[in-house]
């Protein structure tokens, strides 16, 4: 990824930050879906420069900035998030857009959305069918299943989907990449991959 554009939130006292990060990710969502291929990938990815996970009684946050990344300038432009942004000016704060500086990056990591588990009827009826499970079987592989730690510990931005009309939360998953190697620089209409490993800076 060899460009890159920062978006600073700016929340007041009428607009807070989760309010905020809600109508960002909207924006962009819509953004990236207008720009996307035909299989509904985009070419400019995502990243949250300031995230963390849940610990030692810290809550889980995003953060107060996304990094949008490309491979190419023109990605970037064609997307025109001041455009998409105009409403939300007055408490953002979009920089133009730069080159990676190879000297700075400090990592590579990825960011993906995880969905919830859902409940434990449906992983059964799910794993009978997909892998011709009888129910006993299904149910003796879910024995004492509950949501995992790692889920409860993950960040999430509360989203409103403009199809099915109800709220949903966008739950963010990093992962720390050893070094970037070379792949299809894809994303889903969130900016989203966890294949993709994006420079840390």
């Amino acid at each position: 990824m060899n460009y890159y554009q920062d978006i600073t939130l700016l929340p007041s006292d009428d607009i807070g930050m989760h309010f905020l990060w809600s109508k960002v990710m909207m924006q962009l969502h819509l953004a990236l879906v207008e720009i996307q291929d035909a299989n509904q990938k985009a070419p400019v990815a995502s990243s949250f420069p300031n995230y963390r996970e849940a610990a030692q009684n810290k809550p889980a946050y995003v953060g107060n900035k996304i990094r949008l990344f490309a491979t190419n300038k023109t990605d970037l432009e064609r997307l025109n998030i001041q455009k998409w942004m105009n409403r939300l000016e007055d408490y953002l704060h979009i920089k133009s857009i730069s080159e990676v500086d190879p000297s700075k990056v400090q990592g590579y990591e990825s960011f993906s959305r995880r969905h919830k588990p859902g409940n434990v009827e449906y992983m059964i009826r799910r794993r009978m069918n997909g892998l011709d499970k009888s129910y006993e079987e299904a149910t003796e592989h879910f024995k004492g299943y509950k949501l995992s730690e790692d889920f409860k510990r993950l960040p999430f931005i509360q989203m409103k989907s403009l199809v099915k009309n109800r709220e949903f939360r966008l739950v963010i998953k990093r992962k720390t990449l050893e070094q970037a190697v070379e792949t299809d620089f894809v994303f889903n209409t969130y900016g989203l991959n966890k294949d993709v490993a994006l420079p840390k800076f």
